[in-house]
């Protein structure tokens, strides 16, 4: 009877496993779970450094991959959604970087975790470009500017395709109400400015007009010294509204519509009168291109960045950008601190406010020098340069890794070690993921966060899971005892680990589903891990 009654012990004990895991906090589905939709169109606009090999500029479709639950194995109707931007310094994949692309490695990683959790995910591609390594001051910061400013019209027509799937019979299952955005390098220029842009005074700043006058500008026409960049009668306004493309009634080779390239508008407007407000924005790097634009009633903003970014100031300073070996500075902006800093003083991050004493938030403000003021909802990587003389040498994007033989490998920073990225995407995924779950209640949805809401889940913070060669533990008391058993009751790993963050190593074990058992203070914990 010993057999049986163990297989039973486990089977139940795996049941109860699952049931503690919490959705949208922790992994509910497994891969196999987990559907792809891929290349999917959500809008068209003019893309104003299509190659010549397919016709030069012209309008082309904007498309993203969505990754979510399987509706066959998930009855839940109104899934929360994430919307997650990649980097790639604003030009396409190969020209700066080996990155830059919606299939980016972390881009995959981290939308497939949130599918997991049982969040419909979306990676968006968005339009790219812009004259980098041009000596002309007006044309590289101008051509940039217009460059983020494209991409958050795409955004903007990302969100509004989400609300029109819902109107239409809903097939993602998705809830409206509750969209976060999460850009990733170039991508957190995106969100944070999404947040935050939308007043036409808020392109009017000094740095964002021409310096000198031109017989062409940035549109093929004459400016004068203190014209914007951004001219709205062209490309529309933020929302992408406006400035509208005239078409000529032809098609296209690609079988889009032509547009009449003698006429001025350069915009094309998608799902006019659709909604494209979102509940809280999330940036891995990038930064604010002014710290104006962040107002009172603005979504909620949580950021993570490497303090000694080269690139995206921290703080406050200047956009740098690496092409070819050399750097081009291209504007002053307000970094993450300083715009979570805004947020949570004018109150756009209350509805944030919890107990965040888990270990990443504690150790996230636990160093004045690198978060001044100690504020929350920033976690700060501190990463130095191997060589202070060398400030650019600086690993500021942790969390990516790429394909080695890429060319442009050598020009990275990033020392391209999988395991490591995935750890940094741990710890992300640690501070963010109850943050976007603490604003989700605010949206009513029943999540327990903070340790007076469910004493298991504070007390208890598993990651990665699935996990391959490990997976850690961060609990706010010590582990007395730890243990690991398998599907048949039996106990493959037994520990007394008396620490608080702990990490069990795996690569020694079968694939499958394990229960981990923890005891702390004389009681007796059950988590779920999914080896893979």
């Amino acid at each position: 009877m010993r057999k049986p009654l163990q297989l039973l012990t486990a089977i139940v004990a795996t049941a109860y496993a699952l049931q503690a895991q919490v959705r949208y906090l922790e992994p509910v589905f497994t891969d196999a779970q987990i559907v792809k939709m891929a290349d999917v169109n959500y809008g068209i606009n003019f893309f104003a450094y299509a190659p010549a090999s397919i016709g030069g500029p012209q309008l082309l479709p904007l498309r993203c991959d969505i990754y979510m639950p399987d509706t066959n194995v998930d009855n839940v109707s109104n899934r929360p959604v994430i919307v997650y931007f990649h980097t790639g310094s604003f030009l396409p994949k190969g020209l700066a970087s080996p990155m830059g692309e919606k299939t980016d490695s972390a881009a995959v990683e981290i939308c497939k975790r949130f599918a997991r959790m049982g969040f419909v995910a979306v990676s968006a591609s968005y339009r790219v470009g812009w004259l980098a390594n041009s000596t002309d001051l007006d044309l590289r910061r101008g051509t940039n500017l217009l460059a983020v400013y494209n991409a958050i019209q795409d955004a903007k027509t990302m969100v509004r395709y989400l609300r029109v799937t819902a109107s239409q019979g809903n097939p993602l299952k998705i809830n409206t109400n509750a969209i976060t955005l999460i850009g990733q390098g170039s991508g957190g220029y995106i969100t944070l400015a999404y947040a935050t842009l939308n007043k036409y005074s808020e392109l009017q700043l000094d740095k964002f007009k021409y310096d000198n006058s031109s017989s062409t500008g940035l549109f093929g026409y004459p400016v004068q010294a203190g014209d914007m960049y951004v001219d709205t009668s062209v490309v529309g306004d933020w929302n992408g509204f406006g400035g509208k493309v005239t078409l000529t009634g032809q098609q296209t080779p690609l079988g889009l519509p032509q547009i009449d390239m003698s006429q001025r508008g350069r915009n094309f407007e998608n799902y006019v009168g659709v909604p494209s407000d979102v509940a809280m924005t999330v940036n891995l790097g990038g930064a604010l291109g002014d710290s104006t634009w962040l107002e009172a009633g603005d979504p909620p903003i949580v950021s993570v960045h490497v303090v000694q970014d080269f690139f995206a100031p921290y703080i406050q300073g200047m956009v740098n950008v690496p092409i070819a070996g050399q750097f081009y500075p291209v504007v002053e902006v307000a970094g993450s601190h300083t715009a979570v800093r805004l947020s949570n003083s004018i109150g756009n991050n209350n509805v944030l406010t919890t107990n965040w004493n888990d270990p990443i938030s504690v150790k996230a403000r636990a160093n004045a020098t690198i978060n001044p003021g100690q504020i929350h909802h920033i976690l700060p990587f501190d990463i130095p340069p191997p060589n202070p003389a060398m400030p650019f040498r600086v690993n500021s994007n942790p969390w990516d890794w790429w394909d080695p033989n890429d060319p442009l490998s050598q020009n990275e920073t990033n020392p391209n070690i999988k395991a490591q990225s995935i750890a940094y995407i741990d710890t992300v995924m640690g501070f963010i993921a109850p943050r976007i779950a603490k604003m989700l209640t605010t949206k009513g949805y029943q999540i327990p966060v903070s340790v007076s809401e469910n004493q298991l889940d504070a007390k208890i913070i598993m990651y990665p899971n699935p996990a391959t060669t490990h997976f850690s533990l961060s609990t706010h008391k010590p582990i007395e005892k730890l243990e690991l058993v398998d599907i048949t009751g039996r106990v493959v790993l037994n520990s007394t680990p008396n620490e608080s963050f702990h990490t069990v190593h795996t690569e020694h074990l079968p694939r499958g589903v394990y229960m981990v058992r923890i005891l702390m203070e004389n009681e007796w914990f059950v988590k779920k891990a999914i080896l893979r």
